[in-house]
């Protein structure tokens, strides 16, 4: 009994490399079996991405719950859950669509993160102030713009050559 269960954890791994390599393909950034919490998860693409590979023994009776319960929790904590199973790994197809499904998590999660960033500072201002400030500031631009000196344009070296020959002919009418 011991021989099998060591053949499903070889078996289980390799499939999970077959995962893994299709998302490093992707250029996804990835972790195996990275640890949250008490949880372990077979691979974190990004921060918040969990893909679970589930291999036969995933389909026993305790397994489903446990899996449910490991699921519910991850989400709990914020992450996206996404799984596939051996079978569909054996099918490139499969593995494909379910490599771009997770591409198109880690996309949304870039996004979100970049817009968090970008909104930080003035989250906790109140819209009207903001409004305010953002007035000052085109104001002020304004401002900057009428004080500042118009600068003459350079004159390519034939406008030189050309304005050396008039300056030369005005002294030569004198």
């Amino acid at each position: 009994m011991m021989g099998v269960n060591k053949m499903g954890e070889k078996y289980g791994l390799l499939t999970e490399e077959k995962v893994l390599e299709e998302l490093i393909r992707r250029r996804l950034p990835c972790q195996q079996r990275v640890h949250i919490g008490d949880l372990e998860v077979d691979i974190l693409v990004g921060q918040r991405i969990c893909v679970e590979v589930d291999g036969y023994y995933h389909a026993m009776k305790g397994k489903i719950s446990k899996d449910a319960a490991k699921e519910k929790q991850l989400e709990s904590l914020g992450y996206v859950v996404l799984r596939i199973t051996s079978s569909e790994v054996k099918n490139r197809r499969r593995l494909r669509e379910f490599a771009s499904k997770v591409q198109e998590a880690y996309e949304r999660e870039r996004s979100y993160e970049q817009a968090q960033r970008d909104t930080s500072l003035t989250h906790s201002l109140p819209q009207e102030k903001l409004q305010q400030l953002r007035a000052q500031l085109e104001a002020e631009k304004a401002k900057q713009k009428k004080k500042q000196p118009v600068k003459a344009r350079e004159l390519t070296e034939e406008e030189l050559f050309f304005k050396a020959v008039e300056d030369l002919s005005k002294r030569g009418r004198k």
